[in-house]
C-alpha cells in the first residue's frame, strides 16, 4: 500500500465511531493533516484521557515534526498536556525535515507496499487499540457516574431518613430525569434501582403507605440478589400488615430462593409468601412455605394457625388423620402465642376458637365448649365464641346453659353484634320445655326487636343502586347525617364483616395521604399529581368493593329475618298445640299441668356457683358474664299425663 493511501486508511478507522454502555469514543484526525499529528490533535486527545503512552507512541510512529516555541508549551501545559508528551514533541522537533537539510542530504525512507496478511495484522491492531481505548473511556466516565450517584443518594436517603420525605423525593426524581451532565440514566440502571427504592423509603416513612407499596414491590420484584431486597421486603411485610395490600403481583416473590439468608429473615420471607398464597386460596402452595417458618420464629403460631385451617379444609385426608393434623398445628399455635405473652394473644383465641369448631364439627360438644371457654374475655372472638358456645348447648340439649348463654348475648356488652336468631332459639327451647308462656314471649320479643327492622332495610337496599350509593349511604348512617338512616342493629352485620373493615381502612387510609400530599402538592410538581391519580382510582376501586359487600351482607340478613320468621311460624304451630294440650288439662281439673306454665315474672339465672339468682331479662353482671344457668322445669311429662 502506498504512504498517502496507507494513511488515509488509519484517518478512516481512526475516524469509527466505538460505542460500549452509554459512551461514545471517537478518534477524528482531520484530513488536511496528511502525513502526522498534529499539535491540536495532541491536545484533543489528551483532553479525551488518552494515556501518555499512547500519545507518544502515535507521535512516534508518525515522526510528526514540531517546532515548538516557548509561548506554544506553555500554552500545552494549561491544556493539560504533560511533560512527557511535550518532551517527545521536542524531540521529534529536533529532527531534520526537508525545508532545513542541505540539498542533496534528504535520505527518503524506503517504502515497500504491504503484504495482505501484514495489512490484515496492522487492521487489527488499530481495532483492538481502538476498542481498549473506548474501554477505558467507559470507566473513566463510568467512575464519575458512581461517584456522582453516590453523593446523590446519600443526600436523597438522608433527607428520607429524617422524615423529609419531599426533598428526598425532589432529590431522587431529578437524579433519575438529569443524570450526570444532563443525561437520564437508563429505567433498568442501577442508579434508578436505588432511586426508586429511595422514594418508597422516603413514602413509607412519611406515613404514605399506599403511595410507597407498589414502588416497594417493584424493588423486591427486581430480585432477591439486589442490595435493596432485604430492607425494601421488611418494609412491604410491615406495610401489610398495617393495610389491606394484597396485589397478584406478590406471587413474584416464589420466583425468590432465599435460602441463603439468615433464618430469621427466611421465617418472614416463608409466612409472608404462604400467608398470602392462602388469602389467595392456594393452600396447597402455601403449606410448604409455612412449614419452613422456624419455631423461634415470632410468626410461628400464625404459621402453625394457617397450617391448621389448610389440615382441616384438605379432603383428600380421612377424618382421623385429619383431626390428628389439625388438632396438632392448633395446639402448637397456642403454645406459641402463649409464650409472646400479650402480643400473641389474638393468635391463641384463634386457635382455641378453631379447636372448637373442630370438635363442633364432630359433635364432640363437651370439646368444643371446653375450647369456647379457654377464650379471652377481651378477645374481638368472645362474642363469636358466646354464640357458637349457646348453639352448642342447645345441640347437646343442656338447656339451662344455652338459655343462659342466650341471655348473656342480650347484654350491652354484645351490643354490637346482630344475631336475630337468638329469639327464635329460645322459643324453641321453651316450646320443648312445654314452657307455653316463655314461649310466647320469646316469639313476641322476635316481633318487637327483630321484624320491626324488616320495612327500614327493604327500603335501604330499593333506595341504592350502585356499589357507591350503598357505601355512602352507610356510612352517612354510621355517622348518623341521614334521616333516613339505617337502624343501628342492622349496622352490626355490615360493621363486623371482616372484609368490609379492611376495605374501609384502606380507604381511610387513603383520605389521610391524599391530605398530606395535596399539602405538598407545589413542590412535589408532576410526581405528586401522579402520586394523586393513582390514590383516587384506588380509592374508587376500594368504595366500589366495599359497597358490594354491604349490599350482600344486607340482603343475607334481609334473607335470614324471613328465614328464621318462617320458622317461628313453624313454632307458633306447635305453641298452639301446646296450649291446647294445657287447656285440656285444665278441663280435666288436672292442676299439675295447670300450674306448670304459671309465670314466674321471667325465668330465672344464677351465676357460676353462687345462690345469688336474678330475673332472666335484663340484668347483667360483666364478670360473671360467661356463667348464666337458667332455671326452667320440664312441664312436658305433666302436661301428657
Amino acid at each position: 500500500m502506498k504512504p498517502l493511501a496507507q494513511k488515509k486508511f488509519l484517518n478512516r478507522t481512526l475516524s469509527r465511531l466505538v460505542v460500549t454502555g452509554t459512551t461514545t469514543f471517537a478518534l477524528l484526525l482531520p484530513a488536511a493533516h496528511a502525513f502526522a499529528i498534529t499539535v491540536q490533535d495532541v491536545v484533543t486527545l489528551v483532553g479525551l484521557d488518552i494515556p501518555d503512552e499512547q500519545i507518544i507512541k502515535k507521535i512516534q510512529k508518525d515522526a510528526a515534526a514540531f517546532n515548538l516555541k516557548p509561548s506554544d508549551i506553555v500554552d500545552l501545559k494549561k491544556k493539560g498536556v504533560s511533560e512527557k508528551v511535550i518532551r517527545a514533541m521536542l524531540q521529534n522537533g529536533k529532527a531534520e525535515t526537508p525545508a532545513t537539510t542541505p540539498a542533496g542530504k534528504v535520505k527518503e525512507k524506503e517504502k515497500r507496499e504491504l503484504s495482505a496478511a501484514e495489512q490484515a495484522a496492522e487492521e487489527a491492531q488499530i481495532k483492538e487499540e481502538a476498542v481498549r481505548l473506548a474501554e477505558e473511556e467507559r470507566r473513566r466516565q463510568d467512575s464519575v457516574r458512581k461517584a456522582f450517584a453516590s453523593k446523590v443518594l446519600k443526600t436523597g436517603q438522608d433527607y428520607a431518613n429524617s422524615g423529609e420525605f419531599v426533598k428526598a423525593i425532589q432529590v431522587f426524581n431529578k437524579f433519575i430525569e438529569d443524570g450526570p451532565g444532563g443525561v437520564p440514566f437508563p429505567p433498568d440502571s442501577q442508579e434508578v434501582y436505588v432511586a426508586k427504592y429511595g422514594i418508597a423509603n422516603a413514602l413509607a416513612r412519611a406515613g404514605l403507605m399506599q403511595s410507597a407499596a407498589n414502588l416497594l414491590l417493584e424493588v423486591v420484584r427486581a430480585g432477591s440478589d439486589k442490595m435493596f431486597f432485604v430492607p425494601a421486603f421488611e418494609q412491604l411485610r410491615d406495610l401489610r400488615r398495617k393495610i389491606n395490600y394484597r396485589p397478584p403481583e406478590l406471587e413474584d416473590l416464589t420466583k425468590f430462593n432465599v435460602s441463603g439468608a439468615d433464618e430469621k429473615f427466611q421465617s418472614n420471607f416463608n409466612y409472608f409468601v404462604g400467608e398470602f398464597l392462602h388469602d389467595f386460596g392456594l393452600s396447597a402452595d402455601a403449606k410448604p412455605y409455612l412449614e419452613k417458618v422456624a419455631s423461634k420464629s415470632e410468626d410461628y403460631g400464625r404459621a402453625q394457625y394457617l397450617i391448621g385451617l389448610i389440615a382441616f379444609e384438605d379432603e383428600s385426608t380421612g377424618k382421623a388423620e385429619m383431626v390428628k393434623a389439625a388438632s396438632q398445628a392448633f395446639q402448637s399455635a397456642v403454645i406459641a402465642g402463649e409464650a409472646q405473652g400479650a402480643a400473641g394473644q389474638p393468635v391463641v383465641d384463634l386457635a382455641y376458637l378453631a379447636l372448637a369448631r373442630l370438635a363442633y364439627e364432630f359433635e364432640q360438644f363437651d370439646a368444643a365448649i371446653y375450647y369456647y371457654k379457654k377464650i379471652s374475655k377481651n378477645s374481638p372472638k368472645l362474642a363469636s365464641a358466646f354464640y357458637e358456645a349457646g348453639w352448642t348447648y342447645f345441640l347437646k340439649n343442656d338447656t339451662s346453659r344455652a338459655l343462659g348463654t342466650f341471655h348473656a348475648l342480650h347484654s350491652p356488652f354484645f351490643a354490637h353484634q346482630f344475631y336475630p336468631e337468638l329469639w327464635v332459639l329460645e322459643a324453641t327451647t321453651f316450646v320443648n320445655l312445654c314452657q307455653a308462656e316463655h314461649a310466647e314471649a320469646a316469639m313476641n320479643m322476635f316481633a318487637q326487636e327483630v321484624l320491626v327492622l324488616s320495612p327500614p332495610l327493604r327500603d335501604f337496599l330499593k333506595k341504592n343502586k350502585r356499589p357507591e350509593d350503598f357505601y355512602s349511604s352507610f356510612i352517612e348512617s354510621v355517622n348518623k347525617k341521614s334521616a333516613s338512616s339505617l337502624p343501628r342493629r342492622l349496622q352490626s352485620p355490615v360493621l363486623s364483616n371482616v372484609e368490609f373493615f379492611n376495605l374501609y381502612q384502606t380507604i381511610k387510609q387513603i383520605d389521610k395521604e391524599e391530605a398530606l400530599i395535596k399539602a405538598n402538592l407545589t413542590p412535589l410538581g408532576a410526581f405528586g399529581q401522579d402520586l394523586l391519580a393513582r390514590l383516587g382510582q384506588l380509592k374508587n376501586e376500594r368504595i366500589s368493593e366495599a359497597g358490594v359487600v354491604i349490599q350482600k351482607t344486607l340482603r343475607q340478613t334481609e334473607k335470614d329475618i324471613g328465614t328464621y320468621q318462617d320458622k317461628l311460624d313453624q313454632l307458633r304451630v306447635d305453641l298452639e298445640e301446646l296450649k291446647l294440650v294445657k287447656i285440656e288439662g285444665e278441663i280435666k281439673g288436672d292442676k299439675t299441668a295447670a300450674d306448670a306454665t304459671v309465670a314466674t315474672q321471667g325465668s330465672l339465672a344464677i351465676a357460676g356457683s353462687d345462690s345469688m339468682v336474678w330475673p332472666f331479662e335484663g340484668e347483667f353482671w360483666k364478670d360473671e358474664i360467661g356463667a348464666y344457668r337458667a332455671f326452667v322445669k320440664e312441664q312436658c311429662s305433666a302436661m301428657n299425663r
